[in-house]
């Protein structure tokens, strides 16, 4: 990272402390190498504790957490320079979680799908999640397309939990 970066970096968490904290997760979004695929590997473990929640309570967590994950992204992409900076990884969390979010008693077969199956997709950006990265900008944008890798990736979770019986 250059001088440059690593300023506006610095600036930005004084900035927005909160919004940099939660838009980053903790940080990880920091890190080297694949910081998308850490913070959702991170968040995986809390969201098969919380499959044994009541289903509306994880729905309504999820769509508060989409909404402030909207705004901690929008604020980030502005105060970093960069709408949907590799650094903001907030967006992983919520595709994974929406992945996983309507399984209940998650076993460990079915969580590592969801989060395989998740990341390929938001990698790959099949139909609409392309164009929700394309043609939008903003704190939506940004987790608008992993919300849809995230429903791409339900069917094989579906597959791995029929075929596991996890």
């Amino acid at each position: 990272m250059s001088d440059a970066d690593n300023n506006k970096t610095r600036l930005a968490w004084r900035q927005a402390p909160f919004s940099m904290f939660f838009a980053t997760v903790a940080g990880i979004g920091h890190l080297p190498g694949g910081p998308g695929t850490y913070a959702a590997a991170a968040a995986t473990p809390l969201i098969v504790w919380m499959s044994d929640w009541p289903l509306l309570w994880r729905l309504a967590t999820l769509i508060v957490v989409i909404v402030v994950s909207c705004y901690w992204s929008d604020v980030a992409g502005r105060l970093l320079d960069e709408p949907d900076s590799r650094r903001i990884v907030i967006d992983e969390v919520v595709g994974v979680w929406v992945t996983l979010v309507c399984f209940d008693n998650l076993g460990w077969q079915s969580a590592l799908a969801g989060l395989v199956a998740f990341r390929i997709f938001d990698i790959t950006k099949p139909p609409p999640a392309r164009y929700f990265d394309d043609s939008h900008s903003g704190g939506f944008a940004v987790v608008a397309d992993d919300i849809v890798a995230g429903l791409w990736a339900i069917p094989f979770v579906i597959l791995v939990s029929w075929l596991f019986g996890a």
